[in-house]
């Protein structure tokens, strides 16, 4: 295989993968992990070209080259540890140890001493074994697939690149030598097997894109466009799957329907984008109170449906009670003049002998009517009055 042919082949190609990968990151600004992956590419592509002029520009080429190889790498890593953690690295450690390991490196290229492919090699390796692990540590959902495919990508260039290292400490331990190493077949043909997983880990990027779209899409069929709670079929098919437990187990399973007073009021005084202003205020401080494991539903204009997995009914009081108090104080900025309002809440323990959820939803239903009945702002149980103010 002749090296400048190969680099060639892999410059052409690695050009209109990293043209791609930035338009998809550009068009998807949201996506922080695009941004890196489109970093990451522009960053390989760089090095190729650099890499493919080594010899003629001896300490740009061959230093900044180098440096590119663990820049990239660490581009690719962040990338893959916004899709799986679902938010940005901030750890300063770790920024400023690849600070001082481009500082470290730089200094021993332009001083000509030995073995400073070491600097970037081994923190090469270390960051692909980072990356596979978090890719499956954190893979999970509908990034489980794509997250083992790209773990064992990543894991298959931290050996190539582990070869390399050694290749390099046996026959190149000055830098610059590497020059040298383009008439040996070891160096061209592990160059290659680089290449190709390159390529590989391109189709990953791409794959990452499009299951958070489809994560997306999926995400926008169950909830709520104004609010973010879930829609009432995203509650149907969660209050089934949980009824369906609980007739199987015996675990209790409760249900609050949560009404906002006056609502109508609210909109014909303050106009609609106020209505929508406490309906978004209501979501946000009832998933700030509720469990991980309950579920919020926008089961009509201004009312809300609480599912309360593993809850007896006394408990569902006692959480729609807080819940109440917390609403009852909450102030929602709105134009000049905070908003203040009250809701109404109903709650009902599921009764695995009926055997149907929506039985549940009825009686919750009408215990929210009866609040009502009682004056607003109160919590009633199983059509029994339980809370006043």
């Amino acid at each position: 295989m002749d090296y400048r042919t190969l680099f060639f082949s892999n410059i052409a190609s690695m050009t209109v993968f990293t043209v791609c990968i930035i338009l998809l990151a550009w068009y998807n600004r949201n996506l922080a992990g695009m941004g890196w992956f489109a970093a990451s590419t522009a960053a390989v592509l760089s090095k190729l070209v650099l890499q493919g002029l080594e010899g003629k520009i001896p300490v740009i080429s061959g230093m900044i080259a180098n440096e590119l190889y663990l820049v990239a790498i660490v581009m690719q890593m962040l990338g893959l540890y916004w899709f799986v953690v679902r938010k940005p690295l901030r750890n300063r450690w770790f920024w400023g140890s690849l600070a001082l390991v481009l500082v470290v490196y730089s200094i021993m290229f332009f001083f000509r001493i030995g073995y400073g492919g070491n600097v970037m090699n081994i923190p090469f390796v270390l960051v692909c074994g980072a990356s596979a692990w978090i890719l499956i540590k954190h893979g999970r959902g509908p990034f489980a697939a794509v997250s083992r495919v790209t773990a064992a990508i990543v894991a298959a260039e931290m050996l190539v690149a582990g070869y390399r290292a050694v290749l390099t400490n046996m026959l190149y331990v000055r830098p610059w030598e590497t020059v040298n190493a383009q008439t040996d077949p070891r160096w061209t043909y592990s160059l290659a097997c680089m290449f190709f997983l390159s390529t590989f880990m391109v189709m990953c990027e791409l794959w990452f894109l499009v299951t958070e779209l489809q994560r997306e899409l999926a995400e926008q069929a169950r909830t709520d466009a104004l609010t973010g709670a879930l829609n009432r079929r995203a509650l149907e098919e969660a209050a089934l799957r949980e009824a369906s437990r609980s007739i199987r187990h015996g675990n209790v399973l409760c249900m609050i329907v949560l009404d906002v007073d006056e609502f109508k009021l609210i909109n014909d005084t303050r106009g609609h984008g106020a209505g929508d202003a406490v309906l978004r205020a209501l979501v946000a401080q009832a998933k700030s109170i509720l469990r991980l494991q309950d579920l919020i539903a926008r089961t009509g204009g201004e009312e809300f449906t609480i599912l309360l997995p593993d809850t007896t009914v006394s408990a569902g009081v006692e959480a729609a009670e807080r819940l109440r108090q917390a609403i009852e104080k909450l102030e929602v900025p709105y134009e000049t003049l905070p908003i203040k309002f009250t809701v109404s809440l109903g709650v009902a323990q599921f009764n695995a002998a009926q055997g149907d959820w929506e039985v549940m939803m009825r009686r919750a239903d009408l215990a929210m009517y009866e609040a009502k009945e009682l004056g607003r702002n109160k919590v009633a149980a199983q059509r029994t009055e339980i809370a006043s103010v």
